[in-house]
């Protein structure tokens, strides 16, 4: 039951932490914050480090984030999202080309990051650090969704 209201408490922290990214992230630092608090809670418990591994995990994990949030996903995303027939060339082409900088950025930062937090936690966790991350942004992603259609 506890990690029930966790997780929801997670949810809405981010949910409200996209409409406040989508207009300025900072305007909103106790919010950030307080979802970072909660991400790094479910990765203590979810990776299972102890005290000491998680002091050394935590600030190479809060430079990893600062440096994921600069990177634009609705890029990525909106090549998902389009009517590929509705547009010109010279629009599809950006589509691609601002599609595949995002995310070559991402896979930079993955192989950057993946050093650092190989030298903190083991490969195993570093995969359970990528599983966690993406099944938290699939449950905001289905809040959202119905969020949005019990509008």
């Amino acid at each position: 039951m506890k990690k029930i209201y966790l997780i929801l408490f997670f949810v809405s922290a981010l949910l409200s932490s996209f409409n406040a990214k989508s207009q300025n992230q900072n305007r909103f630092p106790v919010m950030r914050e307080r979802i970072i608090q909660v991400k790094l809670r479910e990765l203590k418990v979810n990776l299972k480090l102890d005290q000491v591994a998680f002091d050394q995990f935590r600030p190479v994990y809060l430079r990893y984030e600062r440096e994921v949030s600069g990177i634009d996903f609705r890029k990525m995303a909106r090549l998902l999202r389009v009517e590929a027939d509705s547009l010109s060339a010279e629009e599809a082409d950006q589509i691609i080309v601002n599609q595949i900088e995002s995310a070559k950025s991402l896979i930079a930062l993955r192989e950057k990051y993946y050093k650092e937090f190989r030298k903190v936690i083991s490969p195993q966790q570093i995969i359970k650090l990528y599983q966690t991350e993406a099944e938290l942004r699939k449950k905001v992603m289905q809040e959202l969704k119905n969020r949005r259609w019990n509008r």
